[in-house]
């Protein structure tokens, strides 16, 4: 079986979501491609493709909404999604992302989770820190690594099962 985990983010946290997924995946004998949406044209031959991306300002990262319009218009595999963030409180569900809603709409992804990511604000430009500052959001890391393996395990099951969804 043969995958590919594109990742999009500013800072490093989505990446990170990424590779973890990934060493599951090669723990069960999966052959793993993990690339920047930037590199990938094609995504035929893969069995499976994961796209994450960091959410700012409730916005999915454009590298990974540019992804999402090139795979849309060809034949692809199943598809999962996971978006990195939003940090900050809400009363709005966490996965209504409009880029990621947009995304399952075109691709008919199989799944989509939200999963909290990590803020360093030493790390922010000053465009960032000045949002960060005015958003309410706290800083420091809140990746969940048991919840990023247990996707990373339920989309092999959907895959070794042959009912991707299920």
């Amino acid at each position: 079986m043969r995958l590919l985990i594109c990742t999009a983010g500013r800072h490093g946290a989505t990446h990170s979501l990424g590779q973890e997924m990934g060493r599951v995946f090669e723990h069960e004998g999966v052959d793993v491609d993990i690339q920047a949406p930037e590199s990938v044209t094609r995504v035929d031959g893969y069995d499976a493709v994961i796209i994450g991306s960091a959410v700012y300002s409730d916005r999915w990262v454009p590298a990974a909404k540019a992804l999402v319009d090139r795979v849309s218009r060809s034949e692809h595999p199943p598809i999962w999604l996971f978006s990195c963030g939003p940090l900050h409180s809400s009363d709005r569900p966490v996965n209504v992302i409009s880029d990621a809603a947009h995304a399952v709409s075109v691709l008919h992804v199989i799944a989509h989770r939200t999963f909290p990511g990590r803020l360093d604000p030493d790390k922010l430009s000053v465009g960032e820190r000045q949002i960060f500052d005015n958003s309410g959001a706290v800083a420091g890391d809140f990746r969940d690594w048991v919840l990023v393996c247990n996707l990373a395990r339920e989309i092999l099951a959907c895959l070794t099962a042959g009912t991707p969804g299920s």
